[in-house]
């Protein structure tokens, strides 16, 4: 079946990484198709999750977190380190909007302003006057 392919596929790749170690360069850039996807949706996730506790910041104080404090935000938010960076290891940036935050990530390559940059967006609850 495909699934056993798949399979023994998987565990050959592994064994030929571990038993020659430059062929990992080779495997990693020919398996990036199938493993980056499933990291950038895990890293949605993720950030979903920021998205919406800075909601709910913002819901029971008032105000979202400025540029300034966005780091010690995070810290005092969340205790483990990898759930304030992304899957490649940057940390999240906030944006604001009238309507809406985001929270970034500047994908694989880690540079800030290259297209595998992406964000995720959360709306804001609009106050009554």
């Amino acid at each position: 079946t495909r699934m056993t392919r798949l399979f023994l596929l998987i565990i050959l790749g592994v064994v030929v990484t571990y038993y020659f170690p430059d062929s990992r360069t080779w495997l990693a850039d020919t398996t990036r198709p199938l493993w980056v996807p499933a990291v950038k949706w895990n890293t949605k996730e993720e950030m979903r999750q920021v998205g919406r506790d800075v909601i709910n910041h913002e819901r029971n104080t008032g105000r979202l977190p400025n540029r300034r404090d966005w780091l010690d935000w995070l810290d005092y938010r969340y205790s483990m380190d990898e759930l304030k960076s992304d899957s490649w290891g940057t940390t999240y940036e906030l944006r604001v909007w009238a309507d809406s935050i985001g929270v970034v990530s500047y994908g694989p390559d880690r540079t800030r302003g290259t297209e595998d940059d992406f964000h995720v967006a959360t709306p804001r609850e609009r106050r009554r006057r």
